[in-house]
C-alpha cells in the first residue's frame, strides 16, 4: 500500500496531534516496511530518524512568501503535491480537515474532537474559519474517520448525519520514551528539574495548551484556597502555551490569588523535563470541560502519579477508575477539596498509583500503530 500523508503537524514544536502522527509513523516504517509513505511538508522536514527510514519519502510543498498562511497551503498547495502522486492508494491526515480541492484516491482522516462545533466561543474567528467550514464536507466525502474516542464520535453524530460505521475508534497510547525512562532515571530526573524549576513543598502538575475549557483560573485558585487552608508549602507547575481565548492573563490570575512567588508556568520545554515534572509531581490535574481524548492524563497514570480528574466528555473513557474524579471542574472550592482529600493522604494515593498503573497499560502506541493500520488496509 502506497499512503501520501499530510506531515505538516510534525513541523515545529510538537503537540498532542504531533505526537500521535510521530508514534504512528515510527511503529508503520518499521513493522509495516512492505507500505510506502510519502509525507508532504510545508515549512521544513523535521529531524527524527523515521524519517529516513527507505520507505519513506519526503516532499517539501512551500507556499509563495506573499500568502503564507497554513488554511491555504493544506487546501490548496497541499492536494496539488499529493496528484502529483498518482498512484496513492489513500490519503492520510491528523490534522482534521480534508482539503478543499479534491484528492481522487480514498481518503482517511483523523478527527480528535470537534470542539470548536460544540463551542465555537472558545474559538478565535480566524481559527474557526479554517476548522469549522470545512468539517461537514470532510465527514461526508472522507472514507474513514479516525478518533480517539467514543465519546468524540458520539459528537460527530450529533451534529453531522454521516454513517455511524465510516467512524472508527482507535485510542492513543503512552510514550514508551517516558516507560522506559521511569524504570532507570524517574528519581534522578525529578531531583533534576526540582532544582531546575525550584520547585518546593507538594507539586501539583497540569501539562497541556491552555484553553478557557481547561479551567486554568479555577485551578490556581483552588491551589490558593489548598495553601490557606493548610499553611502546607505548595507549587504549581503549568506547563504549555496560551492558546486561551477570550484571553487569560496566567501571571495577572497568580498574582490576583497570591500565587505568584508558588507558581511556574512553562510555556514549552525538552520531553526530558516534561518527564522529569511528572516525576517530581505528587498530583496530576486534568480538570477540562471537554476533550477528545487526552493524552496526559494517561501519561500521569503510567508515571504513577496521583490524578484528578473531570468526569467529562471523553475523560472517563481514558483514565477509568484509576483517578479521583470531579463533577465540576468550574468550581474552585469543590476542586480545593479534591486536592486536599487526595494530596494529604498518603493511603488513597497509593491505590490511585497502584490503579493507575493498570489503567495505562492497557493503551500503547503499537496498540494504536496497528488498529490504524488496520483501518488503512480495510479501506
Amino acid at each position: 500500500m502506497k499512503l501520501a500523508i499530510n506531515g505538516r503537524t510534525l513541523e515545529g514544536r510538537r503537540t498532542g496531534v504531533g505526537r500521535y502522527q510521530a508514534n504512528l509513523l515510527n511503529i508503520w516504517s518499521a513493522e509495516e516496511n512492505q507500505n510506502t509513505y510519502d509525507l508532504y511538508f510545508k515549512n521544513e522536514i523535521p529531524k527524527d530518524e523515521f524519517l529516513k527510514n527507505p520507505n519513506i519519502t519526503t516532499h517539501l510543498i512551500p507556499n509563495p512568501k506573499y500568502i503564507d498562511i497554513g488554511p491555504l497551503w493544506e487546501n490548496f498547495y497541499l492536494p496539488k503535491g499529493v496528484r502529483k502522486n498518482s498512484n496513492a492508494d489513500i490519503y492520510f491526515t491528523a490534522n482534521y480537515t480534508l482539503p478543499i480541492l479534491p484528492i481522487s484516491t480514498k481518503k482517511v482522516v483523523t478527527i480528535f474532537d470537534i470542539s470548536y462545533i460544540a463551542h465555537p466561543e472558545w474559538f478565535p474567528k480566524r481559527q474557526l474559519a479554517s476548522l469549522a467550514p470545512l468539517t461537514g464536507p470532510t465527514v461526508r466525502k472522507a472514507d474513514v474517520i479516525i478518533t480517539g474516542s467514543i465519546a468524540t464520535k458520539n459528537e460527530i453524530l450529533k451534529y453531522y448525519d454521516i454513517d455511524e460505521n465510516k467512524i472508527k475508534i482507535t485510542n492513543l497510547g503512552v510514550d514508551n520514551t517516558f516507560l522506559n525512562l521511569d524504570k532507570t532515571k524517574g528519581k534522578s530526573e525529578a531531583n533534576r528539574v526540582t532544582k531546575k524549576y525550584n520547585l518546593k513543598g507538594k507539586v501539583i502538575l497540569f501539562v497541556g495548551l491552555l484553553m478557557n475549557r481547561r479551567n486554568i483560573p479555577q485551578l490556581i485558585e483552588a491551589v490558593a484556597n489548598v495553601i490557606k487552608n493548610t499553611g502546607e508549602i505548595i507549587t504549581l507547575v503549568i506547563l504549555g502555551k496560551n492558546h486561551t481565548y477570550p484571553y487569560q492573563d496566567i501571571d495577572a490570575l497568580a498574582a490576583e490569588f497570591g500565587m505568584t512567588e508558588q507558581l511556574r508556568w512553562i510555556e514549552y520545554t525538552s520531553d526530558e523535563d516534561v518527564f522529569g515534572l511528572y516525576k517530581a509531581a505528587n498530583l496530576f490535574m486534568c480538570i477540562s470541560l471537554y476533550e477528545g481524548f487526552n493524552i496526559t492524563p494517561l501519561e500521569a497514570l503510567g508515571l504513577g502519579v496521583p490524578t484528578i480528574c473531570s468526569n467529562l466528555s471523553s475523560l472517563p473513557e481514558v483514565v477509568g477508575d484509576a483517578a479521583y474524579m470531579l463533577e465540576d471542574p468550574t468550581d474552585s472550592m469543590q476542586m480545593a477539596e479534591a486536592i486536599e482529600h487526595v494530596v494529604f493522604n498518603d493511603t488513597l494515593c497509593n491505590q490511585l498509583i497502584e490503579k493507575g498503573k493498570i489503567q495505562a497499560s492497557k493503551f500503547s502506541w503499537e496498540r494504536c500503530a496497528k488498529e490504524t493500520m488496520d483501518i488503512l488496509n480495510e479501506v
